[in-house]
């Protein structure tokens, strides 16, 4: 029992003052392990998204393009501006 006690007291736990060092290693360690995790990730799935998003169709653009200009042309209307107004017909050419 008396050995038991002795090692207890010659462990490094009792020190309060290597408290931060412990703190700043478990820290350093938790991103060094973050990083490791991000780097088989990144190299498992890769960063490049580009593949996922398809083209727009010529249906959509067409619709995209007769809202703008739907748009541009209420606030040309509202800025009192009529030469700013175009006709939608004209902007699907």
């Amino acid at each position: 029992m008396g050995n038991t006690v002795s090692l207890l007291k010659r462990s490094g736990m009792d020190d309060p003052d290597k408290y931060p060092l412990y703190i700043f290693l478990i820290i350093a360690g938790c991103i060094v392990g973050s990083l490791i995790g991000f780097s088989v990730y990144s190299m498992f799935y890769g960063l490049d998204d580009s593949d996922k998003f398809k083209d727009m169709s010529n249906e959509q653009r067409n619709y995209m393009r007769e809202t703008r200009q739907r748009n541009l042309n209420m606030l040309a209307v509202e800025a009192r501006r009529p030469d700013m107004i175009v006709p939608i017909r004209e902007s699907n050419v």
